[in-house]
């Protein structure tokens, strides 16, 4: 794949439109609010130092590959941006998390159904308006890093989603600082 960088520029023919990839990022993507899932992704897997992700198209059945180990990135917030206009501001008290299982072929419906990863990090941003949720403040994150083996054990196999409150009894939170740390931790078992 080539890479393409801020500076690569829209062309028609040979002639420059005067735009770049720049341009398209700040009108496409620049509402980071909304992009919070995959800032998530992008913070864990820093953190681990990858530099290239492992879920390109979204359809890989889990985010990165670490340690020898498939980890899943989930992420939700208290604040997002369309609260201010949808909903008054007003902040939903339920979170929950994706913990749907995927067949191992998803072109084959009568491949294995399960969870395919061995590791789930669940991000939380914590921050209750734009000021204190600011997904690039990595203080506003808290990380809970649970293997897939306790969801299965805590969760029906079938069971698409998990609660906060869940995930909280399955695993303390984690700062940035010691994501890496804990995240071996379960790489080495």
């Amino acid at each position: 794949m080539n890479k393409i960088n801020e500076n690569t520029p829209f062309v028609d023919g040979c002639e420059s439109l005067g735009l770049t990839m720049l341009d398209f990022w700040k009108y496409q993507f620049s509402n980071i609010y909304d992009m919070q899932e995959y800032i998530a992704e992008f913070i864990v897997g820093k953190s681990l130092g990858i530099d290239e992700p492992t879920n390109r198209d979204g359809w890989t059945l889990w985010d990165i590959n670490y340690g020898g180990k498939h980890i899943e990135i989930k992420e939700t917030s208290y604040y997002h941006s369309w609260q201010d206009k949808y909903a008054g501001g007003r902040i939903s008290a339920q979170r929950t998390f994706s913990i749907q299982p995927a067949y191992s072929d998803y072109k084959n419906p009568n491949s294995e159904l399960k969870r395919q990863s061995d590791i789930y990090v669940f991000c939380l941003n914590i921050g209750t308006n734009a000021e204190e949720s600011n997904p690039l403040e990595m203080s506003n994150w808290e990380f809970y890093v649970v293997p897939t083996d306790v969801i299965n054990e805590y969760c029906n196999p079938t069971q698409k989603s998990i609660s906060l409150g869940k995930v909280r009894k399955l695993a303390p939170p984690t700062k940035y600082k010691d994501l890496k740390d804990v995240i071996d931790s379960f790489c080495k078992e």
